[in-house]
């Protein structure tokens, strides 16, 4: 199983007098000579969702990517006042491997640090423990992952996240390829969730996941902020932005 996805961001400086966790200032990134994104300064604070949205291509992927760290900018700043968990899409991991719900979450207390035949503290199992019951996991810890549906897998990912104890979830269109009923589940669990962490989550899902959002970032090749997501709902059905 690939870990590195679960390591947890770490800041890259000491948080200054700003209620920002998280702040662009003027960045820009390009893929060879194609401009993905830039012009982009923002926020994001504390105990908030923030959800990113806009057409296929403006530079949402890209920007998720800058956010998390995974990618630097070609010009600009980032700058980071606390730890990033990121949860892709898909999880990547062997479906054959013998992995419980229960290890596959507490595996989210890991960092770069452990050393060989490290063994979980009880501080680690306890986070697992309260992660499982927050995404209403604990029932089934001691099941397969692989035995799991989309849904439930999507949770046991956020669960994961959450056992590593960050400061920001940051989330790849978790609602992607859900019916119903799962993405009904996931909204109210990231409602709740957004009290305790900092959730930022890129969706197509605007009419569900708009309403939970505290904030929204339209991403088109630069981004606008909107503080009401819902007056940008609003717009996106008018037709007044595409």
């Amino acid at each position: 199983m690939d870990e590195r996805r679960a390591q947890p961001i770490q800041p890259d400086v000491t948080r200054p007098d700003t209620p920002d966790l998280l702040a662009f200032h003027d960045v820009r990134f390009c893929y060879a000579e194609v401009c993905a994104v830039g012009d982009v300064s923002l926020g994001i604070q504390p105990a908030t969702l923030t959800v990113l949205v806009g057409p296929n291509g403006g530079g949402k992927s890209t920007l998720m990517r800058l956010m998390t760290g995974q990618l630097k900018p070609e010009s600009g700043q980032i700058d980071r006042y606390g730890t990033v968990a990121y949860v892709p899409q898909t999880p990547s991991f062997d479906s054959s491997f013998p992995l419980t719900v229960g290890d596959f979450v507490i595996m989210g207390t890991l960092d770069k640090r452990i050393r060989p035949f490290y063994r979980y503290s009880r501080k680690d199992h306890q986070k697992a423990s309260d992660a499982l019951e927050w995404l209403g996991l604990s029932g089934l810890a001691a099941r397969g992952i692989s035995q799991l549906s989309g849904g439930q897998l999507r949770r046991a990912m956020i669960a994961r996240a959450l056992a590593a104890d960050t400061s920001i979830i940051a989330l790849d269109e978790p609602d992607a390829n859900l019916d119903i009923d799962a993405n009904r589940d996931l909204y109210q669990v990231l409602g709740r969730l957004k009290k305790e962490k900092t959730i930022i989550l890129a969706s197509h899902h605007l009419d569900e996941v708009l309403p939970i959002a505290d904030v929204a970032l339209y991403v088109n090749k630069t981004v606008t902020t909107y503080p009401d997501p819902r007056a940008l709902l609003e717009l996106l059905k008018d037709g007044l932005i595409r």
